[in-house]
C-alpha cells in the first residue's frame, strides 16, 4: 500500500504541474488583487483623514492652501478660455495684434486634476491593469 500511495502522489503532482487547476490560479490572482486593493484603500482612507485634519485647522496657511490652489486653477481656466479670447478678439477688431499671452495649460490641468483627486483614479486603473501605456 505504501508504494501505491507514493506513486499516486507523484502522478497527482505531475498532473498538477502539467495541467494546473484554473480555479487555483484564478483564486491566487483574486487574492493578490484583493491585497493590492486593500493597500490602496488603506492609503486613500489615510489621505482622507489627513485632508479632514488640514481642512479643520484654524490656520489659513494650513487649511487654505487647497481652496487657494483651486481658485488659482479656476482663474487660470477662466482667463484661458474666456477672458483671453475675448480681449484678444477686441484687440484684433481694433486693429491691434493679440496682446494677451496664453497660459501653460498642461501644467494647470495636471495641477487641477491632482487637486481634484483624478490621480487616485489613475492609480486604480494601474492596479486593475487597465491603464494605457504611453
Amino acid at each position: 500500500m505504501f508504494g501505491i500511495d507514493a506513486i499516486a502522489g507523484l502522478v497527482s503532482t505531475a498532473v498538477d504541474k502539467i495541467w494546473p487547476d484554473a480555479n487555483i490560479a484564478a483564486q491566487a490572482n483574486a487574492d493578490a488583487l484583493k491585497q493590492e486593493l486593500t493597500k490602496e484603500l488603506t492609503y486613500t482612507v489615510g489621505q482622507l483623514e489627513i485632508n479632514k485634519m488640514e481642512a479643520a485647522h484654524p490656520s489659513l496657511f494650513v487649511a487654505g492652501w487647497r481652496p487657494a490652489v483651486g481658485w488659482m486653477g479656476a482663474l487660470g481656466y477662466g482667463y484661458e478660455f474666456l477672458l483671453r479670447p475675448i480681449a484678444n478678439g477686441i484687440a484684433v477688431a481694433n486693429g491691434l495684434p493679440p496682446i494677451f499671452p496664453g497660459v501653460e495649460m498642461e501644467a494647470l490641468t495636471s495641477l487641477l486634476f491632482g487637486l481634484l483627486g483624478l490621480g487616485t483614479l489613475r492609480t486604480v486603473e494601474k492596479v486593475k491593469g487597465v491603464a494605457r501605456h504611453q
